[in-house]
């Protein structure tokens, strides 16, 4: 029977036994996002660390709202962090199949900052009218009014409007001396002087209206789906998320945004210098919550261990089974892979693969450890992810030429976490010689201890020993 990895995925790389209880969490949002859509909710945040999972759900609720009779666009902040505007790149990705004349047919390849360049030039508008400074408190609404100004013409074929024109030539004037305090003052005073929230809004309702007519069923609102904005530098990941928070929330249109909350709150900390409470500045930006990704990707995790933890490609492990020791090593991975991964689903199963492949590549001396088989797993395990995590002390080990010698180094290491306590001072530190030979920092010293702590599993001196073959194994130095 076949066990292999691969075929325990969908196509998005989720693992199949996972994708109901994802699906059925999807169900319940779309509803949600549909139903609340259509009378006060705005905006809506899909929280969870990285690798949790957020991307993954958010195209199983793209799939139910669109079954319903809705439509959905997509702006991923980190793939048009490099755009000459990414704000109108956020605005014109409401309209993600718009071509330059208009039509909602644009070919799929078409990129939204190349439909902005263009329209821009169609519609004479100055070269330099979409270059704005990133230091300049309001270049992104600057960005987003020009943006709707253009969608409104090219879409909606509104009139356009003779003042917002004087003000982008303005702007597009005043770029070329903007090391000019002076003049810098005066344009930001002349744009604050263009209302732009009525008319950013005014035109937004015009777009949405436009929208909900053409779609299967014009009584549901409209979704803007904005991903990867946590992967974005600091400053830009900031604005794009409060313009998405501030000036998207129209009637008709829901904006759900995917982010690691915790990251945008050291944003905002950073931005305000502490003065701001990150969680309360972000709940004002936001109608919702959707919570639940970090949960279920926990789940998913105790399953993704359970079936490839023992799956056939380990089968070259000759020791016997113990249930409730077998049981304890697999706690003990689930740990050392939550400090490794986080939630990251993929990287768990990245993590489980090289240490398989490692084992498979070391089967002449694997093969002749009795020890059972999730102790043997969890000894390579170990070692792994010291490699990974500590490349420097796995390197310092290296320049010792004796197996023994590497073999004596490992036990020892073995023996952090039960004497971590004692002052690094002490003369008969048992260690002391380790710390200065790995020439260890206390926070080093507390993560390789947590990692090594395996000596339950190893109880006499013999198989202390086979432990530390093993854990050279996974660092590759045996």
């Amino acid at each position: 029977m076949t066990t292999s990895a691969e075929t325990k995925l969908t196509a998005d790389g989720m693992p199949i036994f996972a994708h109901e209880l994802c699906d059925d969490a999807a169900q319940a949002s779309a509803y949600m996002l549909l139903e609340e859509g259509k009378s006060n909710l705005r905006t809506a945040l899909i929280t969870g660390s990285h690798g949790a999972g957020k991307t993954s759900q958010l195209k199983l609720i793209d799939q139910h709202i669109r079954q319903a009779g809705a439509t959905v666009s997509w702006f991923n902040g980190w793939a048009h962090k490099e755009d000459v505007d990414p704000f109108a790149s956020m605005l014109f990705a409401l309209w993600d199949q718009l071509d330059i004349k208009g039509e909602p047919q644009a070919p799929s390849g078409e990129q939204v900052d190349a439909i902005v360049s263009a329209a821009m030039r169609r519609k004479g508008f100055p070269g330099g009218t979409a270059i704005a400074s990133r230091d300049a408190g309001e270049s992104g609404e600057r960005a987003l009014l020009i943006a709707s100004d253009l969608i409104s013409q090219l879409v909606v074929q509104d009139k356009p409007l003779a003042e917002l024109a004087h003000a982008s030539k303005l702007l597009s004037d005043a770029a070329s001396l903007n090391e000019d305090r002076y003049r810098q003052q005066k344009l930001l005073e002349r744009s604050r002087s263009y209302l732009f929230p009525k008319r950013f809004h005014e035109q937004m309702d015009t777009i949405v209206q436009h929208i909900r007519h053409a779609q299967t069923d014009p009584h549901l609102p409209c979704f803007l789906f904005i991903d990867d904005l946590d992967r974005c530098p600091p400053r830009l990941g900031l604005a794009m998320l409060e313009a998405a928070g501030r000036f998207f929330a129209v009637p008709g249109l829901v904006v759900v945004v995917a982010l690691d909350e915790v990251i945008a709150r050291s944003w905002v900390r950073s931005a305000y210098e502490g003065n701001v409470d990150g969680h309360a500045y972000i709940d004002k930006l936001f109608d919702r919550r959707i919570l639940g990704t970090e949960e279920r990707a926990r789940i998913i995790w105790a399953q993704i261990l359970g079936v490839e933890w023992r799956m056939a490609e380990w089968e070259g492990l000759v020791g016997k089974a113990h249930p409730e020791m077998a049981d304890r090593a697999v706690i003990s991975a689930t740990r050392l892979l939550r400090i490794h991964s986080g939630s990251d689903i993929r990287q768990v199963r990245r993590t489980l693969a090289e240490v398989r492949t490692v084992i498979i590549d070391e089967e002449e001396y694997v093969s002749k450890v009795t020890l059972m088989p999730d102790v043997v797993r969890l000894g390579v395990l170990c070692g792994f992810l010291v490699r990974e995590r500590f490349p420097r002390i796995v390197e310092r080990i290296s320049d010792l030429r004796l197996l023994e010698a590497r073999i004596e180094v490992i036990e020892e290491m073995m023996t952090i976490a039960p004497n971590w306590e004692m002052p690094v001072e002490q003369e008969d530190d048992p260690l002391t010689w380790l710390r200065e030979f790995l020439s260890l920092t206390p926070e080093e010293e507390r993560e390789i201890g947590y990692i090594l702590d395996i000596r339950y599993f190893l109880p006499t001196d013999i198989l202390i020993q086979a432990g530390a073959n093993l854990v050279l194994i996974g660092m590759g130095l045996r």
